[in-house]
């Protein structure tokens, strides 16, 4: 995302929760199977408190209506650090159908 902000992925697989423990305190995490535009990368992407709710304000609460939604990841400075923030591409229909 570095390299190009405003990179694009498209939600490939089905979205799971996670318990993670970091710095001593545990949480649960979204893991959101990715795949690059254009580069068609395959990742995991585990979106902040601030990027979950930006997908759930534009396609709602249940995962299984996000798949083969567009995301925008872009990198923005929280507090002096780097973080990456998604947001729904609205222009793009969903690819998967």
């Amino acid at each position: 995302v570095k390299a190009t902000n405003g990179k694009k992925v498209i939600i490939i697989g089905e979205i799971i929760s996670e318990d993670v423990e970091f710095q001593g305190r545990k949480s649960k995490k979204l893991s959101i199977p990715v795949e690059t535009v254009p580069d068609n990368k395959r990742k995991i992407y585990r979106p902040n408190k601030d990027s979950v709710n930006n997908i759930i304000s534009a396609l709602g609460a249940e995962t299984k209506h996000w798949l083969g939604k567009t995301l925008i990841l872009s990198i923005i400075s929280v507090m002096g650090k780097d973080s990456v923030l998604a947001v729904v591409d609205k222009n793009v229909q969903s690819v998967l159908k």
